[in-house]
């Protein structure tokens, strides 16, 4: 075949594949047609219509026709009809004295009468259309409007411009209403973002999804968000043959250029509206992710203006959005019905847990039933009938079994010895089943963290229960603390790596946690109080034996307001969860943490070696002193990293690679590490402790070393089951006692640690602050202002210069006060942040302050001072969340690879990285990088330092590279036709030993959502080396001005954008990067040239199952005059389009190279250590170069193939053989990420 046949066929599968069609399409020849639902009793039906919101003036739509005929003669009372956003088009509701306000409303009118006989409840959600109107104050126009006219202030969800709702729908139903236009939007442009919201960042957002999925799991859940997770449309990059004629909306014929438009809004994802933008991307990937770790999910979805229902991996994803407009749509990889035309949807949810998804069209206004399918078949039911009625009293049982935790002595040398030989000992427990234990259970829902296997109880009071499996889940914890983004619990199952895991987890006690209730009385520290048995699968459980049962279990209270009568809990006035505690010390300053109580809580976790501390590890009881003062405690659970030993010589390789890993410490006599046990729990310490200093720390310790005694300590390791009483529990008794005498100097430690940043809040109403500076310390009262008068102080903190390096003090919302005063000349830095509304400063010590408030909203200065006044609309530096890290981490990662030219080459990369007031994603980032080539003994060390938002949204970035002199480039002369003589000489001869010393100065701004651009200038020096009997010295004379140290200056202005749906294997993607600048000598300013290197690459799959992708790139480069030295040439080589060739192989004014690569994607390996996923590629190069006063007519290729693997992330490598005229090339690379 023909270059060019190659290059039709290539062509004409790109339009095959990425073709979309208004005519209906299924995946099966022949489709079923019913919507009967006779043989199933129906729960609940939701009407689904999307991007209704495109009504002509005085007419209604097609669409809304057909729904109302539908639904008038079906709709029942309980069943819901959801418009899926876009509900107004083109920019959402203006304000009353705009010129377009009638006909949004006729927009939104038409919708509402729809469905103004409608039995059951209407609900509207928001599109990215309906925030185009000023943001979030139309989006509020908007949903009063709606709730007005349908009498209802329900009807829009999520309310006030946050992003989640949660609905009961039934018992077996929940509705999840998400905005996702919240999730995608630049938060920046919103002043008002999140003000009326608990959830005011993405991680909460995903936190809180995580969390209604965990509590639903068992119910049919659908998620309702404008945006869909999977599409197979124009913004999934499916388009018709007509965009490529016609890619503007004035139907100019562009037949080329139109293509070219096409494709890069296909494979780009440049518009934040597309499916595979970086953000859109972002979002979905989390959201499919933790949708597989649930039973029953269906997203419905609009944006697409068409029908779509769509199976990928067991995601269900149904698109409704062609309420007011249509567009084409295909099936794509896993659509099995795609329909380019105005229609709706409907989702039966029946009582058997099944459900079914109906499709109609609209034409002329009737609704027409054109595909159905059942999305989840009915739940099975597990077949009790042969478990056994009768269990005996008691039972001995293990954790592991015995011959699993036999090792070796090289085994546990290298992997640990932790408590391996408690998990395989028999202990003798009661046996129990669900109905019978403590009066009886039910069973309500499946919990579980990231590690733990667990049933929500509910006893006969309607008091809830925690029920833990002790033999933890390692897949589980891999899923939801390592691998977010991607599904991989089942490719883990039955893998080294699961058995490693659960090796691992035996260095945390299963037992310790019985221990703990006599240590807490000792010191009044409050605790659940677990209890251990042996539960084998029975009747009572149920379904749930399906997971459950024929094993040890710890059963244990969920502290709520059903257990106020427990002593344990200090019997209070009622108990509430973290969320709550957070949002109430907010909410009103009558609410107080009981800050010794709460020390006391934090230093017995550091006694106990708990590291797992995090904001779900706490309940808190509530005193209600007066109307005044609410008081919390802590009621500190999960109890079961206790006395935990991570000891071996694998864990300290990993700590050295991986700082945060250092949280898993030998439980010793000493805390070897305090920063990283408390890595969890610090950003609770500084919320919890503001009002406290160092005395109280050091109090509390004493009172711990006082009140703990030996006696109290003996008595609770006598509460273990006797088969473990013995060395192993006597050494960890002996160890808790010496580190009671050690925990003063802990507390001390630790507060040194925590006080170097100091955080202040006030409250979302009216509030005072003053702060007095002097020289040594810095006093800050927190107030409430009443009727225009200051009030009491309920918030003091004296901080100290010696042991406070800046402070942080958080308005939040309303009318603040910030005074300022005193007379310190070098007091500490502090950063004051206004929040929301009017806020007041009088500054009148203003060295060493930033002020940050919104630029948008009104603030009041009474006097600057000195002080620095940041007035921007940046969210995250106006925005308290007591989440945010602080903190520093060093990862280190090893890579190896090989080709001709470097021979093997050993790198290691170092990356610091901090975050403070600055995070998103960093404050500072700093990487070192190093790269030894053994062929040439060459050394390549560069370091970057990026320094977030030093100029608003610009951060500043310098770089530094070392080169040793026997670091080379290659160089054949200058041309295209330049000759090689490897065969005859080596490769030695063309290799030139180059010097590198450098530095550059810039700024750089990445996006959200793909680009990156960078300003930068800088300095070199190169030192060619002149060696003889090489081709570098039969070219230059000794005396040449090339072999002495030249100096040149150089400024570059670097733009890139990047978007695939993937990064390990994509199959849909563009990357274009645009480089131009210039650089001079000097020492000889005539020396001056400019450049331009653009590149461009796409990658589309050529087969509808998307294992064969098709990449192509087009890469230049242009040297803008001729004053430049042969190192500073356009070049074509291995590294620049032609991989057939060595590096640098031909060089000249300016270079072209085309490539092409097909890859075909293997099927994923599940190995014995990680699941591997593996690719093929075969490949083809083309390109030149062209040298001023050069006649070539040249073109020089290459081709050849390789392999790409890829183990989840951690792992990944590339091997490639390729050949042109010169040979063939082998090269290989492999990166590690920890």
């Amino acid at each position: 075949m023909t270059k060019i046949n190659i290059s039709v066929t290539l062509i004409l599968l790109l339009f095959i594949t990425s073709c979309a069609t208004y005519s209906p399409k299924y995946k099966e020849e022949t489709v079923p047609l019913t919507d009967t639902i006779a043989d199933r009793e129906l729960d609940k039906t939701f009407f689904l219509i999307g991007d209704a919101g495109g009504a002509k003036v005085g007419e209604t739509t097609n669409t809304l026709k057909a729904l109302k005929k539908y639904t008038d003669s079906t709709g029942s009372k309980g069943d819901y009809a959801i418009f899926l956003g876009d509900n107004i088009y083109d920019s959402g509701l203006p304000p009353k004295d705009a010129s377009h306000r009638k006909e949004a409303e006729h927009r939104l009118d038409v919708q509402i009468e729809a469905l103004k006989d409608f039995k059951g409840r209407v609900l509207f959600i928001p599109g990215n259309h309906d925030w185009y109107d000023d943001g979030l104050v139309g989006l509020k126009r908007q949903e009063e409007y709606i709730e007005d006219a349908l009498n209802d202030n329900e009807s829009f969800q999520p309310e006030n411009g946050c992003p989640i709702e949660n609905i009961e729908v039934s018992e077996n139903i929940e509705l999840l209403v998400l905005d996702t236009q919240w999730y995608i939007s630049d938060w920046d442009k919103h002043p008002t973002m999140n003000d009326e919201c608990d959830i005011n960042s993405r991680e909460d957002f995903f936190l809180e999804i995580e969390g209604e999925l965990k509590k639903n799991n068992g119910k049919t859940i659908v998620i309702a968000m404008h945006h869909p997770a999977y599409t197979n449309g124009i913004h999934g990059g499916v388009y018709n043959f007509q965009k490529h004629i016609f890619s503007t909306k004035r139907k100019i014929p562009l037949p080329i250029l139109g293509s070219l438009v096409t494709q890069i809004r296909s494979q780009g994802g440049v518009s934040p509206q597309d499916r595979y933008n970086l953000r859109y991307n972002e979002l979905m990937k989390r959201l499919i992710t933790m949708s597989k770790s649930s039973d029953k999910v269906v997203f419905a979805s609009g944006h697409e203006h068409n029908l779509q229902y769509i199976e990928s991996e067991g995601v269900k994803q149904i698109v409704s959005g062609s309420g007011s407009k249509r567009s084409a749509a295909n099936l794509g990889q896993n659509g099995l019905f795609s329909y380019g035309g105005e229609g709706f949807a409907v989702l039966n949810v029946f009582k058997d847990g099944s459900s079914e998804v109906n499709f109609y069209g609209a034409q002329n206004g009737t609704p027409n039933l054109m595909f159905s399918k059942n999305v989840y078949e009915k739940t099975p039911d597990y077949d009790t009938s042969l478990l056994a009625e009768e269990f005996g009293v008691s039972r001995e049982v293990s954790v592991y079994k015995k011959e699993d935790t036999e090792k070796s002595d090289s085994y546990k040398w290298f992997w640990g010895d932790h408590y391996r030989d408690v998990y395989g000992t028999n202990v003798l427990v009661p046996v129990a089943t669900i109905d019978t234990l403590m009066g009886g259970f039910t069973v309500e829902r499946k919990g579980g963290g990231h590690q733990t296997r667990s049933l929500r109880l509910i006893d006969s009071r309607k008091r809830n229960f925690a029920l833990r499996a002790v033999k933890k889940s390692a897949t589980q914890f891999l899923q939801k603390a390592v691998f977010k983004d991607i599904y991989v619990e089942d490719e883990f199952e039955k893998t080294i790596t699961e058995d490693v895991l659960l090796d691992f987890y035996t260095s945390s006690h299963p037992f310790a946690t019985f221990t703990i209730g006599t240590l807490a009385d000792a010191i009044g520290v409050y605790h659940t109080n677990p209890m251990m048995f042996y539960m084998p699968k029975h009747k009572a459980l149920g379904n749930y034996n399906d997971e459950f049962g024929d094993e040890l279990y710890i059963i244990e209270e969920r502290p709520d307001d059903g257990f106020v009568d427990v002593p344990s809990f200090g019997s209070p006035d009622g108990i509430d969860s973290t969320s709550d505690v957070l949002e109430n010390l907010r909410k009103d300053e009558k609410y107080k943490i009981d800050e010794p109580a709460y020390i006391k809580a934090r230093l017995f976790d550091m006694l106990l070696g708990d590291w797992d501390r995090h904001q779900d590890q706490w309940r808190w009881s509530r005193f209600d002193i007066s109307d005044d003062e609410s008081v919390y405690r802590p009621i500190p659970r999960d109890r079961d990293q206790v006395f935990s030993n991570y000891d071996g010589a694998l864990l300290g390789i990993i700590q050295a690679l991986v700082p945060t890993t250092r949280a898993f410490q030998v439980y010793d006599g000493d805390l070897k590490n305090v920063k990283w046990i408390n890595f969890s729990g610090i950003k609770l310490d500084r919320t919890f402790t503001q009002n406290t200093g160092r005395d109280v720390w050091l109090a509390q310790a004493k009172y711990i070393q006082e009140h703990l005694t030996d006696e109290a300590i003996d008595e609770a390791f006598s509460k273990l089951p006797i088969e473990v009483q013995g060395e192993t529990s006597r050494d960890i008794s002996d160890k808790l006692k010496e580190r009671r005498g050690n925990i003063v100097a802990i507390a001390e430690e630790y507060y040194n640690h925590l006080s170097k940043q100091v955080i202040i809040t006030g409250t979302d109403k009216d509030d005072f602050f003053e702060i007095t500076r002097g020289d040594k310390t810095t006093t800050i009262t927190v107030s409430r202002i009443k009727g225009g008068e200051v009030k009491k102080p309920f918030k003091k903190r004296v901080i100290n210069a010696s042991e406070t390096n800046e402070i942080w003090v958080y308005g939040l919302d309303d009318d603040d006060e910030f005074l300022v005063n005193g007379s310190g000349k070098k007091p500490i830095f502090t950063r004051i942040i206004g929040g929301q509304n009017n806020d007041v400063y009088t500054m009148e010590n203003g060295k060493k302050i930033k002020v940050y408030d919104h630029k948008t909203k009104p603030n009041t200065i009474v006097k600057k001072g000195s002080a620095s006044f940041r007035f921007n609309n940046i969210y995250d530096n106006n925005t308290y969340d007591y989440n945010r890290y602080i903190s520093a981490v060093n990862t280190i990662v090893p890579s190896v690879g090989y080709n001709p030219d470097d021979g093997v080459k050993l790198g290691i990369q170092d990356v610091y990285m901090t975050k403070g007031f600055k995070s998103d994603p960093y404050e500072s980032k700093h990487t070192l990088s190093l790269g030894y080539f053994l062929a040439t003994e060459g050394l390549d060390l560069q370091y970057t330092g990026e320094f977030a938002k030093a100029f608003g949204k610009w951060n500043v970035i310098v770089s530094g590279r070392y080169a040793n002199e026997s670091f080379t480039q290659n160089y054949f002369g200058l041309g295209n036709d330049t000759k090689n003589f490897d065969d005859d000489l080596e490769m030695d001869y063309n290799r030139v030993k180059t010097g590198i010393y450098g530095g550059h100065i810039g700024l750089v701004k990445t996006g959200h959502y793909g680009s990156r651009i960078a300003i930068t200038t800088g300095v070199d020096k190169i030192e060619v080396q002149q060696t003889e009997g090489r081709f570098i010295a039969s070219v230059l004379p000794a005396d040449s001005k090339l072999f002495e140290s030249n100096f040149f200056g150089n400024v570059d202005l670097d733009y890139s954008y990047s978007g695939s749906d993937s990064k390990a294997f994509p199959t849909r993607g563009m990357y274009f990067g645009l480089r131009v600048g210039a650089t001079t000598n000097l020492e000889e300013t005539k020396n001056t040239f400019g450049y331009i290197h653009p590149s461009l690459e796409f990658i589309n799959a050529l087969s509808r199952n998307r294992k064969l992708v098709l990449k192509t790139k087009v890469q230049g480069q242009f040297k803008l005059g001729n004053k430049f030295e042969f190192y500073q040439a356009a070049v074509l080589g291995a590294n620049t389009g032609l991989r057939g060739y060595r590096t640098q192989r031909f060089a000249g004014n300016s270079a072209l190279a085309f490539n092409a690569d097909i890859n075909y994607k293997l099927i994923q390996f599940k190995t014995g250590l990680l699941p591997l996923q593996m690719s093929l590629f075969g490949g083809y190069d083309v390109g030149r170069v062209w040298l001023k006063g050069e006649d070539s007519n040249t073109w020089h290729t290459d081709f050849g193939g390789g392999l790409v693997i890829n183990a989840v992330d951690t792992v990944s490598g590339e091997f490639g053989l390729f050949g042109g005229k010169e040979g063939p090339r082998f090269a290989f690379g492999f990166l590690v990420s920890l």
